[in-house]
């Protein structure tokens, strides 16, 4: 199946299909996780301002003295007794200004790295909003690579509040590709993080330069989102024992996390993982939300839900395969308050119940590579409204039911179209 574009066909099937057909469930823990990483990785682009700085004076060094070569290769025969002195005066002034610099360089890399570090983040601050604190640093300027304990991080504003406290973070920036359009990272490392994320407004602005973190890796992860755009509100305890993404790039932020992630963690106590190019959540209480499985929903009756979604192809390619396999158990089958007690119904129910104790689907989809570009969770992507729709025609098939008994079940007209042609 192809996912096309938000609001086409596979949408409008979904509506079709009957209330809750687009729902915000399963748990948004995809979101969480975008969410999580989007703070994180505000707090480092703003760390790497440091080294960026860094980088621009030791270009500016370089630069100069280069000029300076070139300057005294080309001029110093050439100029008149005079004028050569005022040459000199200035060469051996840029001289010593430039050795000044590297000189207090090296000073602050080696005796005054913490006290600087600090005194660059509070500029920080006023510039992004985004308060940085720490009670330990080590690294190096000159390398890019910053090392810190105990960090306390605050941002109000700009669609993400957040506050956050790491016991460990390391973040190396490759110095020699700061010039790139994509700002590398080539390790970001975090330890023991805790603290609580609340996003308040759709496609809040990330980093303002892309990039692209060639090793990520987060173990000892505790979290609370909260997610207030949409209604009802809902509180999402998060934990990540590890999780890492090898590369994680801004712009594909999602298709990374998705076909490129290990993990281990829980969402709302629920565990779920990741290895192998696919996520797995097992034993998903459905509980009331059973109708928002689509039109089959309104007549199931609790259960439990295992889901895993796979990557089946290359996420560089234009368009990526993807797959999904949904098994349903511990349910029961009654029909919905408003079915009555007709024959259909009972012929629905009955048929329900013959699927067996449990039930079982393979979902296949291609998703075009651009539409990941910019998305911040599995919803933006579509994948809910063609899994609902694929649902409903594999059950409609099994199921054996003439139209009116699936009209009466739910199934919208455009699934029953397709029905009638495969």
């Amino acid at each position: 199946m192809h996912i096309p574009e938000r609001g086409g066909p596979i949408l409008r099937a979904c509506q079709a299909a009957g209330p809750g057909s687009a729902p915000a469930w399963p748990p948004r823990g995809d979101g969480a996780t975008i969410a999580a990483l989007d703070s994180l990785l505000l707090v480092v682009a703003e760390l790497v301002t440091v080294p960026r700085l860094v980088a621009a004076l030791l270009l500016l060094v370089i630069g100069g003295g280069v000029l300076l070569l070139l300057g005294q290769w080309a001029l110093g025969r050439r100029l008149r007794s005079r004028l050569l002195r005022w040459w000199r005066r200035v060469l051996w002034a840029a001289v010593g200004m430039f050795g000044l610099l590297l000189l207090g360089l090296l000073l602050i890399d080696v005796l005054l790295f913490a006290p600087a570090l600090r005194i660059a983040l509070d500029q920080v601050e006023l510039r992004s909003g985004i308060d940085i604190n720490f009670q330990r640093a080590r690294g190096s300027l000159f390398t890019g690579r910053l090392e810190l304990g105990d960090v306390s991080v605050r941002r109000s504003g700009g669609g993400l509040d957040f506050s956050l406290t790491v016991r460990e973070l390391v973040v190396d920036v490759d110095m020699l590709g700061l010039l790139r359009d994509h700002l590398p990272i080539a390790e970001l490392r975090a330890e023991g993080v805790r603290g609580s994320l609340v996003r308040r407004e759709a496609g809040a602005p990330g980093p303002a330069r892309p990039f692209v973190i060639t090793s990520l890796e987060l173990s000892d992860v505790q979290l609370d989102f909260a997610d207030t755009i949409t209604a009802p509100f809902r509180d999402l305890p998060l934990e990540f024992a590890a999780l890492k993404i090898s590369p994680l790039r801004s712009d594909y932020a999602m298709l990374d996390v998705l076909c490129g992630s290990e993990a281990r963690g829980s969402a709302r106590g629920y565990s779920f993982g990741a290895a192998a190019r696919s996520w797995q959540a097992r034993g998903i209480p459905i509980g009331p939300a059973a109708h928002k499985l689509g039109a089959a929903g309104r007549w199931i009756r609790g259960g439990d839900l295992d889901v895993t979604l796979r990557c089946t192809g290359d996420r560089d390619a234009a368009e990526l395969p993807l797959a999904v396999d949904l098994r349903l158990y511990n349910f029961k089958i009654a029909p919905p308050g408003d079915s009555g007690r007709s024959q259909p119904a009972s012929r629905i129910t009955e048929a329900l119940a013959r699927l067996g104790p449990e039930l079982q689907f393979h979902l296949a989809f291609v998703v075009p590579r651009e539409r990941f570009k910019g998305a911040s969770n599995v919803g933006a992507l579509g994948l809910w409204e063609g899994a609902i729709q694929a649902w409903n025609v594999e059950l409609g098939t099994r199921l054996g039911l003439t139209g009116d008994d699936l009209r009466m079940l739910g199934v919208g007209a455009q699934v029953l179209d397709k029905l009638r042609r495969d």
